[in-house]
C-alpha cells in the first residue's frame, strides 16, 4: 500500500513497533529537509505527507489500523490528552537526530475520517543566512542595509504564511547583533537560537501575549525589538508606540503588498500620521523553488505531485528526488519610506495609486523581480506563477 519508505510492505499491525515508526517518520522528514509532516486519515488508509520547499508530497500510505496507535504515541510525546478526539489540540515535543535537538510543534484536528495531525519541525541550532545569501541583488542588499541602520521606527516584513518572513528577520538580526546593542525578540515560538539576542516565547495561556511582552520589553532598555507577528489592534498599537519612543522595531504582517498593509493598519486604528512617520520601510517577500543544480530538469507541478517522490528509480536525481527543484530563494520588494512616501500617506492618496507611485520611483514589483530570476535561470515561470501569479 504505497511505497515502503517507513516500514516493510509485508509488516502487519502487530509486527509494527509504533515507537520505531514515529521515530522513522521524524528522521526521514529531517533528512529530506521537510518543514511540516502531515498525517491524513482516509477511509481505507492513512497518508504520511512531507512539505518540502513549500509543496506537499506523499511519503507513504499506511494501514488504517496503525492510525490510532500512531496518533496516541505523538500525543503522549507532546503531552496532549490522548482520549480527546473531538477537539483540536496544540502541543510540542523534542526529537534528537544526529546529535541535534529539534522542536516539533503538534496540531491535531478532528475530521470526519479521524484525527488529522500536522507537525512543524523547528531546528534549534538552525541556519541563519547572511543578508547577501537571501537571493537579493546588489541594489536590494544596499537598500536593505541602509534601511536597517535607522536608529528608531518600524520596519515591516509582509507576506502570506510560509513566505519566509521570520527567516528573513533572523538574517537581519544576525547582521545587527553586536555587543553594544540590546536586541530582544518576541516570538511564537522561538524558532532559532541567536547568540547575543534575548528571545522571549509568547505564552498566551498565562497571559503573556505579544502586546504585554512589548510593554515589558520597553522597560528593558532595548535598542532593537523584533515582534514575531502583529496579530491584533493592541499589538499593532504597542509596536508603533515602541517605534515612536526611539526603538527600532521589526515585525511581520500578513498582507500581500504595501498598499494592503497601509489599509490594514488604518483599519486597526493606527492614525495615518503615525503610519506615515513611524514606518521606515516595508519588505514584501515570497519564497520560490530554485532549479536543481544537478539535473536542471524541473517537472511540471502536476507531474511532480503525482505519487510519492520517494519511489525508487535509477533515473531519479539523488539531490532533488527527480523533482527538478532543490532549495528556495527570496523574491522580494523592498520599499524604504522617504518624505515623498510619507506625504502621499498623509494626503490620503488612493491605495490604487500608491503602487503606481512606487513604480515611478523605480521600485520593482514582485512579478518583475520574479521575471528577472526566470531570465537568470534561477527558477521557472511556472514556479513564479504558482507563488506570485502569471507573468505578463
Amino acid at each position: 500500500m504505497g511505497y515502503t519508505l517507513l516500514m516493510g510492505s509485508s509488516a502487519t499491525t502487530t509486527e509494527v513497533d509504533i515507537i520505531s515508526l514515529v521515530d522513522k517518520i521524524f528522521s526521514k522528514a529531517i533528512d529530506t529537509g521537510t518543514s511540516d509532516v502531515h498525517l491524513d486519515p482516509e477511509t481505507d488508509g492513512f497518508n504520511v505527507r512531507f512539505r518540502i520547499d513549500g509543496l506537499l508530497y506523499l511519503a507513504q500510505t499506511l494501514e488504517k489500523s496503525l492510525e490510532e496507535g500512531l496518533i496516541s504515541r505523538i500525543k503522549v510525546l507532546s503531552q496532549l490528552n490522548i482520549t480527546e478526539r473531538r477537539l483540536p489540540q496544540d502541543g510540542h515535543l523534542e526529537f534528537s537526530h544526529q546529535n541535534f535537538v529539534y522542536n516539533i510543534r503538534i496540531s491535531t484536528f478532528p475530521t470526519n475520517r479521524g484525527e488529522s495531525v500536522v507537525m512543524r519541525i523547528l531546528d534549534r541550532k538552525g541556519s541563519v543566512f547572511e543578508i547577501k545569501d537571501l537571493g537579493l541583488d546588489e541594489n536590494e542588499v544596499q537598500t536593505l542595509e541602509n534601511m536597517i541602520t535607522n536608529p528608531f521606527g518600524i520596519i515591516l516584513v509582509t507576506g502570506p504564511i510560509g513566505s519566509g518572513k521570520t527567516s528573513f528577520l533572523y538574517s537581519i538580526l544576525n547582521k545587527l547583533r553586536t555587543i553594544n546593542k540590546n536586541i530582544v525578540t518576541i516570538e511564537d515560538p522561538v524558532e532559532v537560537n541567536l547568540p547575543g539576542v534575548r528571545q522571549l516565547q509568547v505564552r498566551e495561556n498565562i497571559g503573556l501575549d505579544f502586546s504585554k511582552a512589548i510593554r515589558s520589553i520597553a522597560r528593558q532598555d532595548p535598542n532593537v525589538i523584533m515582534v514575531g507577528e502583529i496579530r491584533d489592534n493592541d499589538t499593532a498599537y504597542t509596536a508603533f508606540q515602541a517605534a515612536l519612543s526611539g526603538v527600532l522595531v521589526f515585525a511581520t504582517f500578513h498582507t500581500f503588498d504595501v498598499p494592503g498593509l497601509i489599509l490594514r493598519l488604518l483599519e486597526m486604528n493606527i492614525p495615518r500620521s503615525v503610519v506615515a512617520h513611524s514606518i521606515r520601510g516595508v519588505i514584501s517577500i515570497r519564497l520560490v523553488r530554485k532549479i536543481c543544480s544537478v539535473c536542471h530538469q524541473p517537472l511540471p507541478t502536476n507531474q511532480e505531485t503525482n505519487g510519492s517522490i520517494f519511489e525508487e528509480s535509477i533515473d531519479k536525481c539523488a539531490q532533488c528526488h527527480g523533482i527538478g527543484y532543490f532549495g528556495r530563494t527570496c523574491v522580494s520588494q523592498i520599499i524604504p519610506f522617504d518624505n515623498d512616501t510619507r506625504l502621499k500617506i498623509l494626503e490620503g492618496t488612493a491605495l490604487s495609486d500608491l503602487q503606481a507611485f512606487f513604480s515611478q520611483k523605480g521600485y520593482k514589483t514582485l512579478k518583475e523581480v520574479g521575471a528577472e530570476k526566470v531570465s537568470s535561470g534561477i527558477t521557472t515561470a511556472e514556479e513564479i506563477a504558482r507563488v506570485i501569479g502569471v507573468l505578463e
